[in-house]
């Protein structure tokens, strides 16, 4: 095997990918600082707002196996276009509401739609298709236009709010959409290395042979099947790794979608001005960025468990300190969460994509990730929802935050029961 002279044209999907994110789920990420706008504006109660977010994630979680279907039947240049398209409409059409059922039906359904075909599921269906060796890494960094997106979006967000109003926010994030994320995609976004006369990592097979990468537990077991050839949803709901990553799905839907949108209002409630709130917010991502550079660079050569568990680790005791944060005496404990919640946090896009492509890797990868992003969604829904609730009921989010503590605790225990070296304790009972 030898490497390709030209340019490898992975290193353009993640390029492409990463700029997607930046704009779309650095803008859902943000989400936060909405949120305290539109409190602010209505005065409607934390627990009713906040069930739009959830409402998105129920829609999320609804179409999530449609947009892993049209990304594994039509590829990324026909859907992420529509998708960006859909988006922006739902932009220009939320900078009109006038009543909470307008937010629900505008960032509940329609946002949501276009967003969940913009978003992890798809994009990390693609990125095992390009890179094998280096998968954790490559999903590390097109993850990382999350974070790094979060961390412009949300301050340049409440600059603008500060400025001209939330609704005119809205209207230049759609412009933003339409003028960036629909040209990037339609014009660079590629299926696999086969539609640029490519292999994966840019190796050459050798002659007369084919390039064939598979995990280690599939070394091996040689009497293992052809996974590439028969990994379908039907076959992978059979397996137990299945539903063990399922869990971890749901616990990190949980934690993050209570924290996007309640952890600006838990610092604003902390005496902190909605400026550093907003930067906080910005931060957290920025760090989730680096931290999924560099715990999917972990997981490629100490293993997924020990890099989800060392992030887990860190997300964990950062969330303690939040939890801790009552006024604005001690804000160490604040930039303590920032930075092991961010980086910590930052371990469970890129390893949970690289586990579930090891696991069932093949041409319904995508069916499968939009599969699992059910649980996601419905943790992110009740996650978000709760805040609210307990917070309304409660006059804190003390409860609603060792929730997620707990959240935390079951998804690193999820990882190691799925994780791939498990692989060969798993039922493979396959469809006819």
């Amino acid at each position: 095997m030898g490497k390709t002279r030209q340019l490898y044209y992975g290193w353009v999907i993640i390029g492409v990918s990463f700029f997607t994110l930046f704009f779309t789920l650095g803008t859902r990420f943000s989400f936060g600082v909405f949120y305290v706008a539109i409190l602010k504006d209505y005065g409607w109660g934390r627990g009713e707002t906040a069930g739009a977010f959830s409402l998105a994630l129920v829609i999320h979680a609804l179409f999530a196996t449609v947009t892993g279907t049209l990304i594994d039947r039509f590829g990324p240049r026909t859907l992420f276009p529509l998708g960006a398209t859909l988006l922006a409409l739902g932009l220009v059409a939320a900078s009109r509401i006038t009543s909470i059922w307008h937010l629900y039906l505008f960032f509940g359904v329609i946002m949501a739609i276009g967003i969940n075909t913009l978003s992890y599921a798809p994009h990390m269906s693609l990125i095992p298709k390009w890179f094998i060796r280096k998968r954790g890494l490559a999903a590390g960094l097109v993850l990382a236009g999350i974070g790094v997106g979060t961390m412009v979006m949300a301050p340049l967000i409440q600059f603008i709010i500060d400025i001209m109003g939330w609704r005119s926010a809205l209207l230049i994030l759609a412009g933003i959409v339409l003028g960036v994320v629909v040209p990037i995609t339609l014009l660079f976004q590629r299926r696999s290395p086969e539609d640029v006369g490519q292999f994966p990592d840019g190796i050459l097979p050798s002659s007369g042979g084919s390039l064939s990468i598979q995990p280690e537990e599939f070394r091996e077991n040689p009497g293992s099947p052809n996974v590439t050839e028969q990994w379908t949803v039907r076959t992978a709901l059979c397996t137990t790794a299945f539903w063990w990553i399922g869990l971890v799905n749901f616990c990190v839907g949980f934690t993050i979608n209570m924290l996007v949108v309640h952890q600006a209002a838990h610092v604003v409630d902390a005496g902190y001005t909605t400026s550093l709130a907003a930067l906080l917010v910005g931060l957290v991502g920025l760090l989730r960025s680096g931290g999924g550079v560099l715990f999917g660079l972990l997981s490629d050569r100490m293993g997924r468990e020990i890099g989800y568990t060392l992030g887990g680790s860190a997300a964990l005791l950062g969330v303690l300190f939040f939890l801790l944060v009552r006024d604005t005496a001690s804000p160490w404990m604040l930039y303590a969460f920032v930075i092991l919640f961010g980086l910590g946090s930052g371990s469970t896009g890129p390893i949970h994509a690289a586990t579930t492509s090891d696991l069932f890797p093949g041409n319904s990868l995508g069916r499968i990730l939009g599969t699992l992003a059910i649980g996601w969604g419905i943790g992110g829904a009740l996650g978000s929802y709760l805040g609210g609730y307990f917070y309304d009921h409660l006059g804190s989010y003390g409860f609603p935050f060792i929730l997620v503590l707990v959240s935390i605790s079951q998804g690193v225990l999820g990882i190691w029961m799925a994780a791939p070296r498990h692989r060969r304790t798993c039922s493979l009972s396959m469809a006819a």
